[in-house]
């Protein structure tokens, strides 16, 4: 995915569409950046990882959590298309969704690298994960198509 591509300054034209769950799972590890949103998901895993190392750095690190959070859900403002009329609005904004998605890839990721494969937490993690990624697929879908809104704050 490049960036937005517009033609002249007609919203409708905007031809961006969400990364694929594979897309977004690849680009949490850092091995798929084309495109804004990949990108900025990445970023949101490392600042996750890096609140995982440095809890005394929590309150810093959530502040740029934040400013990505905002910033992916700028891009969805402009880059998605615009929701069929009396569509249903999702629940939580798209950077929400992918912080969430964030924040559990690196604690599946984490504990692979540290306890048991077999243990009770290490599939809890892995299903909190799988759940988000399918969850994503929906409404990445949901949103290219224009059968859901986001709410915008």
């Amino acid at each position: 995915m490049g960036g937005l591509s517009l033609m002249g300054d007609n919203r409708g034209a905007v031809r961006e569409v969400l990364p694929s769950k594979d897309q977004l799972l690849a680009a949490l590890r850092g091995h798929y950046l084309l495109g804004p949103l990949c990108a900025q998901a990445f970023g949101l895993a490392e600042l996750h990882r890096q609140r995982r190392g440095h809890p005394e750095r929590a309150a810093e690190i959530d502040y740029y959590r934040g400013e990505l959070i905002d910033e992916i859900d700028e891009w969805a403002r402009l880059a998605l298309p615009d929701p069929r009329p009396g569509v249903r609005t999702v629940a939580e904004p798209l950077g929400v969704t992918i912080d969430r998605m964030a924040a559990a890839s690196d604690l599946a990721f984490h504990l692979l690298m540290t306890i048991d494969p077999g243990s009770d937490e290490m599939h809890a993690a892995w299903t909190r994960l799988a759940e988000l990624e399918i969850a994503y697929g929906e409404l990445s879908t949901a949103l290219s198509a224009g059968y859901r809104a986001l709410p915008w704050n």
